[in-house]
């Protein structure tokens, strides 16, 4: 079980310090660098709605995917089984977020669009409110305080039992 939650915060830190690096690195592209692409205000303008609805459509669907897949991990049988489809559930959300936020940033370098670097910043801020601590776990798990103290041991620090 210590694996599934290795897995967790591995992913869950690629996916989320990846997408704060590319977003840094591409403001710093697009707002110091003296190198700018050029292309005509008809791509620039398809580019910043094609960047702003992939931004939009990607927050609202993992939203989404949040709300549908944590009531139905919660009700799984067993401790194991729960982990595992957390695992497979937030490496899919944080690798899928980091592959947008990295094209959303690539279009706002292409266009030179600060908007998108804007949406960007948004999908990464709404990767900072998800990412999954051992006490979000417990609860989105809806895991005991013996499951609990089982998975994190002594760094777990449980609520009264009477």
């Amino acid at each position: 079980m210590e694996r599934y939650t290795k897995k967790i915060k591995k992913a869950a830190g690629i996916g989320l310090w990846g997408s704060v690096a590319v977003v840094i690195l591409a403001a710093a592209f697009t707002l110091a660098s003296p190198y700018r692409f050029y292309a005509s205000r008809h791509t620039m303008q398809w580019m910043l709605v094609a960047g702003s609805i992939l931004a939009v459509l990607a927050v609202s669907m993992s939203l989404l995917v949040i709300r549908r897949q944590i009531p139905a991990l919660r009700q799984t049988e067993g401790l194991e089984a729960k982990l595992e489809g957390y695992s497979r559930h937030i490496a899919s959300l944080y690798y899928s977020m980091l592959a947008i936020v990295t094209m959303v940033c690539a279009m706002a370098v292409l266009s030179a669009q600060n908007t998108l670097l804007m949406l960007a910043m948004v999908a990464t801020l709404m990767l900072f409110l998800a990412y999954p601590n051992m006490y979000r776990m417990k609860v989105e798990l809806d895991l005991s305080d013996d499951e609990m103290r089982s998975l994190y041991g002594d760094k777990y620090i449980g609520g009264n039992e009477e």
